[in-house]
Parts: structure tokens; sequence; C-alpha cells
């Protein structure tokens, strides 16, 4: 996005435009590419499906929309550009923009997503080995804490006390939760944490019985998937697509 605002500021010939502008269109392709052929594989895995996996799935189709529209606007910039026109092509540049709007978000979400699905099918293989009974001690979280649980259930998590005495999920990366959340977890008995050897400010987290039968009876409150923005209307006088049809 930060790029196509870039070319949007060039001054300038169309020609000297041009090469910046094929750069970027192969970016955007690229992306689009990469984002289609992950959804290929989604619906070719055999991996158990959870509430978490649906939406990283609907979060990547929605990715894959997203980057193909802003594609197939900045190859029409190389056609207005081509045909001399550069007031046609910042138009189609901000239409880009605007099929890109909240796609950095997305992706962090998709990993997120990803991160709690991988957290259940933790937790289903431990109750299984474990022979845990369900419905039995499950405690009510709200869906903040149901995501934490999922985020700890993959049993490599570590939190960190701050200086300021804030716990924080040191890893696994991409793990965003609040410091209320891990202290109500560990408040209700669900997570349990074990200083790590060598450090008082590092502890190991895992699910207790408790927590893990708490996640796998859990609803998770659903949530909106990213929308694709819809198209901004092109300049009247525009050039065609090259090789569109009169």
């Amino acid at each position: 996005m930060d790029r196509l605002d870039e070319l949007r500021r060039q001054r300038g010939s169309a020609t000297e435009r041009l090469a910046d502008t094929v750069r970027a269109t192969g970016w955007i392709h690229q992306t689009s590419f990469l984002a289609g052929k992950l959804l290929a594989q989604t619906a070719l895995s055999d991996a158990p499906t959870t509430t978490d996996g649906l939406h990283a799935v609907a979060l990547l189709r929605r990715l894959a929309e997203a980057t193909t529209h802003a594609a197939g606007h900045v190859a029409n910039t190389i056609s207005a550009l081509a045909h001399g026109d550069t007031a046609a092509s910042e138009d189609l540049l901000v239409q880009a923009k605007a099929a890109l709007a909240r796609t950095p978000v997305a992706v962090q979400d998709v990993g997120a997503a990803l991160l709690r699905h991988d957290g259940v099918l933790y937790a289903q293989e431990r109750a299984a080995r474990d022979q845990t009974v369900t419905g039995s001690t499950a405690v009510t979280v709200s869906e903040a804490q149901r995501k934490g649980l999922a985020v700890f259930a993959r049993g490599d998590a570590v939190v960190r006390t701050s200086y300021s005495g804030i716990r924080e999920v040191a890893t696994p990366l991409g793990a965003h939760l609040r410091a209320t959340t891990i202290d109500a977890l560990v408040d209700k008995k669900l997570v349990d944490l074990t200083p790590l050897q060598g450090t008082t400010e590092r502890y190991g987290a895992r699910l207790t019985a408790s927590g893990i039968r708490t996640l796998l009876e859990a609803r998770p409150v659903p949530s909106l998937p990213t929308a694709v923005p819809a198209p901004i209307a092109a300049r009247t006088g525009a050039p065609r697509p090259a090789g569109a049809r009169r």
C-alpha cells in the first residue's frame, strides 16, 4: 500500500513511471498467487475443522480476493500509462489501494486464528491422551479468555513479567494477549505458570485439566471476517484495459 502511494506521488512522464508500476504489479500478483495457493492447500487438507480454522480460511479467502482485485487495478494502470494517461493511472492506483484496505491487519488475524486452531487440536489430543472427562469442571470464560486458552494449549508458551510488573506473552510469536486476560486465566486455575530455570521473570505456561475442559467446551463468538471494500468508480474517459473489446 505504501508502494502504491509512492507511485501516485511520482512525477514524470508516463514512460518514466511505467517500469516501477510493472514491478509493483508483479509483487501484488505474487501475493495473490500465494494466497490462492494457501486456499487450495486448505481445501485439500485432512486436518480436523475448528471454528478458528474456518475463520482463518474466511480471512485468507478475502485476502486472495483483495489482492486479485488490486492486481487487476494496477494492471489497468499499466495500460493507462502505456497510453500516456497519467491522470487515469493515478485514479486506478487509488482503486488498487482501496482494494488492499485492512489487508495488513487481516494477515495478522489469519496467523492468530491458525495459532488458536492449533491450540484447540492440541487440547483435543491431550484430552484424549489423559482421558479427560468433559462437562465436569468447565469454567465460564470470555471470548478473549477462550482465545488465550487456545494459545496456551500448544504447550510451548512462555510468559514474562516486565519491569512494571505486567505479564506478557514472550512466545509463541503472534500471540497478543492482554495482561488482564493472562491474570484471569491464572486466577481461575485454568493456566499454570512455572518459573523457568535460571530466571524469576519468565514462566512456562500450560493449561490445567480444567483449562483443557473449559477450552473444549467454550463456544466461540463468531468474528466478522475482513470485508473487501467496494470498488471506487473510475474516471470517465480512462482508457480501456489492454485487449478489452469495444
